[in-house]
């Protein structure tokens, strides 16, 4: 299957490179592992790419990679960081969201609104890709999110949403 293969649509160059490099990076297996992902290949766009190990038995994920950009928008590094504390844990809709991508396995596409944090609203696209571990179970998921924000208003419309685009493996 190529990329051109997936029923998804972005519009973002960067992450059409990393979906590209994902792709690549799998080869014939369904997923890559971590170990398969070369950061040398997406340089340019190491900047919003985020990833997550998951653990089973805890039924969480621990943060691993936190592009400059990324770390900007949640406050810091993730490393080690349990998913729960680093998102809303009000939000347990993104953390369903990432083990949807992880286990069925699926690519995730987002569009529009992605999320709100303090009084911005940030508008763009996000992608979410699993990974394999080393021993050839769920390792986690790699994603990237690129965004522009835009203040909250006191009164008017309000954007309110995100697309979703899923895409079984």
């Amino acid at each position: 299957m190529s990329c051109n293969d997936f029923h998804i649509t972005l519009t973002s160059l960067k992450l059409k490179r990393v979906l590209a490099h994902w792709h690549e990076a799998h080869g014939s297996q369904l997923m890559p592992t971590w170990q398969d992902i070369r950061p040398a290949k997406v340089k340019t766009e190491l900047a919003i790419m985020w990833s997550y190990r998951y653990d089973a038995v805890q039924d969480e994920f621990f943060g691993g990679l936190a592009g400059d950009a990324i770390q900007r928008l949640i406050g810091g590094p993730i490393k080690d960081s349990r998913f729960r504390q680093v998102h809303d844990t009000d939000d347990s809709h993104f953390f369903a969201r990432a083990k949807q991508v992880l286990l069925t396995p699926a690519i995730f596409v987002g569009q529009g609104l992605l999320f709100k944090h303090q009084e911005r609203q940030y508008f763009g696209e996000r992608i979410i890709l699993p990974f394999l571990g080393s021993n050839g179970r769920e390792g986690g998921i790699l994603g990237a999110t690129d965004c522009k924000f835009a203040f909250l208003y006191d009164s008017g419309h309000e954007s309110t949403g995100e697309v979703e685009q899923w895409q079984d493996l």
